[in-house]
């Protein structure tokens, strides 16, 4: 899919490429940001933003966040809404942006709804999910990569007709 470059008022989405492999590990590398996540590996390493870039990015809907100067996160729809951001740049309504714009992105293309979860302590992660309209489905349990643990994840979801009703 060729996917189009989207921009906010603070944040850009563009397709993901080879070069944001660097910018990929260092968001990735710290703790604060991969605790929060279930597939990455830890610590993440340059061929493991290769793979990411060459086999998982090609398969979804994946765009690179930047914020003027190179990704800064990841923002995916397909297979459902995932997303992570570098701790430095946590706290700053960045991602809420992010998922607003490809939210709106999605939902021009599809009436399908669309997931998304999140580790049942992440405050943060499910403050933007509930900002955007998701609600809760169902609990699960996912082994995450980095630790070989299971989490529970509280799953949600998100219709059209909700999402379009909030921005009538």
């Amino acid at each position: 899919m060729n996917l189009p470059t989207l921009r906010s008022r603070r944040v850009t989405l563009r397709p993901i490429v080879m070069t944001d492999a660097p910018a990929i590990v260092d968001g990735l590398r710290h703790w604060d940001v991969q605790q929060w996540l279930s597939a990455p590996p830890f610590p993440y390493a340059m061929s493991d933003a290769h793979y990411f870039i060459q086999q998982v990015v090609p398969a979804g809907i994946n765009w690179a966040i930047d914020a003027g100067d190179g990704l800064i996160g990841v923002v995916s729809v397909k297979p459902d809404l995932g997303y992570w951001l570098h701790e430095g740049f946590h706290g700053q309504g960045l991602m809420s942006e992010a998922t607003a714009t490809a939210l709106d992105w999605y939902f021009a293309q599809t009436a399908d709804d669309l997931t998304s979860a999140h580790f049942l302590h992440n405050v943060a992660s499910r403050a933007i999910l509930t900002k955007r309209g998701f609600v809760d489905s169902v609990r699960d349990t996912v082994v995450q990569t980095s630790t070989q643990e299971l989490v529970t994840l509280q799953r949600m979801t998100l219709t059209r007709s909700a999402w379009m009703a909030r921005h009538a």
